[in-house]
């Protein structure tokens, strides 16, 4: 209930899960029929990377910022980088930075919905006065686990789960297999897209067999280490585990990640890109 993700907001591994999130979110665009986007630990949206509390630790500008400058990126993150454009003024610095419930929002047509759960009760307040007005948007104060259960299956059987803890917990990747297990029960065919921070490796790497018990669908794993993770203390990286992973976003990401990486690491960062589960990908 402490965190507040306005201290990170724009760093490095934002900028890694929400590029993954836009390449999700098109490709479920490219079907006509209705989807779902539900994101369970929503925070408040959008920030203010002028706030106090974010220039505290501007960690923003050794990511987003540092993207944002570059001419050496990969086309397919173009979509991504618009949106945060758009949400600040042409040739003004960097301000605000569009948190993953209003990147989904800009990927909705008509036909499609957003379920946000926050369970920090200031936060989903400012989540609903963010999207208040808006038919297409739904905003849930309760805990994450919960709404992967109460939300599940969307009426539109197609969508993305985003599972996106603080990682405050000792027993959140238990939570998390546990979750996704429930989750899957519901909804086989949806897509899951989960983020985790790399510390120790080995306890990641723990996760990954819990999961892999759970007989996955086609599920990718990407692990960006931004150094060598001499001290598992520190935030030496972040993961992403996409379950029914979209048709060719492994290609994708290979091209796209080597630019990513000499940006926003140190010599030692490096990046790993595999396959937790290799059955026929789902339709998404």
């Amino acid at each position: 209930m402490n965190y507040r993700h306005i201290f990170h907001a724009g760093n490095f591994s934002d900028v890694i899960k929400h590029y993954v999130l836009t390449l999700c979110l098109e490709k479920l665009r490219q079907k006509n029929t209705p989807f779902c986007v539900i994101d369970v630990h929503a925070g408040v949206g959008h920030y203010d990377l002028r706030s106090t509390l974010a220039q505290k630790t501007k960690e923003f500008e050794r990511g987003i910022e540092l993207v944002l400058k570059s001419e050496c990126i990969d086309p397919s993150l173009e979509p991504y980088l618009d949106i945060v454009k758009s949400y600040n003024a042409d040739n003004q610095a960097l301000q605000f930075y569009p948190g993953s419930p209003l990147i989904a929002r800009h990927f909705l047509r008509h036909q499609d919905r957003l379920l946000l759960s926050e369970l920090h009760p200031v936060d989903a307040e400012k989540l609903n006065d963010l999207f208040r007005g808006d038919s297409k948007v739904r905003v849930f104060n309760q805990d994450a686990y919960i709404s992967l259960k109460s939300l599940l299956p969307p009426q539109e059987r197609r969508g993305l789960i985003l599972i996106d803890p603080p990682f405050e917990k000792r027993d959140e990747f238990a939570n998390v297999v546990n979750g996704i297990k429930n989750a899957l029960a519901r909804f086989a065919h949806g897509m899951y897209l989960i983020w985790f921070p790399i510390k120790d490796p080995k306890i990641c790497h723990q996760f990954y067999e819990q999961l892999q018990h759970l007989n996955l669908p086609k599920t990718l794993l990407l692990e960006f280490f931004i150094q060598k993770p001499y001290d598992t203390e520190k935030l030496n990286g972040c993961g992403l585990v996409v379950i029914n992973s979209p048709w060719q976003m492994d290609e994708t990401l290979k091209k796209a990640l080597p630019s990513l990486q000499t940006l926003l690491s140190n010599r030692e960062g490096h990046h790993v890109l595999r396959w937790l589960a290799l059955e026929q990908p789902m339709e998404g």
